[in-house]
């Protein structure tokens, strides 16, 4: 049986919204069986800072074999390691830039976290692909022009969704300026942090009823 022949593929800006219709970021999306005319070009070192007791990005993609330094940038130490079958390992307490880069040499996903701040979690989807990308905050994400055969599919991952969603390139409507795909999800709302101000406030009420 011959093989399917490739085709090439251009298409339009994506942009991911959740059943709410608001955009959704940190979403991998990729392309099975497709190659572009040059490799898609990463970092030699990708980053994957810690801001506020946050991983930032939350999410990064990144090609196999890709090393990812994690900076630092709390005033306190963190204790960054990941137990996923992609990769494991282990970066002891640490301050700035004390740790060195830690090599991806296998596809699949990596979920970190921080053995010291239990609620930070970060995530890493190392793929073996040339096309894949991450949404932006306002949910898009624009993939270079690829070749892949009729049966290729755009799966697109996102921590949470229940399950990776498998779209086939076929049905996709690449003929508008803009293809908009709903994720069968609805974002969780954070609840704001209270303001310095008015938590000072209760502070002082509760001790006023202390008195």
């Amino acid at each position: 049986m011959s093989a399917t022949p490739a085709t090439a593929v251009t298409l339009p800006p994506l942009q991911l919204v959740d059943q709410a219709g608001q955009p959704v970021s940190d979403v991998v999306a990729r392309v099975e069986q497709s190659q572009t005319s040059a490799a898609q070009e990463g970092p030699d070192v990708a980053v994957m800072d810690q801001v506020d007791l946050s991983f930032s990005p939350k999410v990064i993609a990144i090609s196999t074999g890709t090393r990812v330094q994690f900076p630092n940038s709390d005033e306190t130490r963190h204790h960054v390691y990941s137990f996923s079958p992609a990769k494991t390992f282990e970066l002891q307490l640490f301050r700035g830039n004390e740790a060195p880069p830690v090599e991806f040499d296998q596809s699949g996903l990596v979920v970190i976290g921080c053995n010291i701040h239990d609620a930070m979690l970060g995530y890493i989807y190392v793929t073996d692909g040339q096309v894949y990308g991450v949404t932006d905050a306002d949910g898009g994400l624009t993939l270079p022009t690829f070749t892949a055969p009729e049966s290729a599919e755009l799966v697109l991952w996102h921590p949470d969704l229940e399950e990776t969603l498998a779209l086939p390139i076929a049905g996709l409507d690449n003929q508008g300026d803009l293809l908009r795909i709903e994720l069968p999800m609805t974002q969780r709302q954070a609840e704001p942090e209270p303001a310095a101000g008015s938590l000072r406030n209760r502070l002082q009420q509760y001790k006023t009823n202390d008195d």
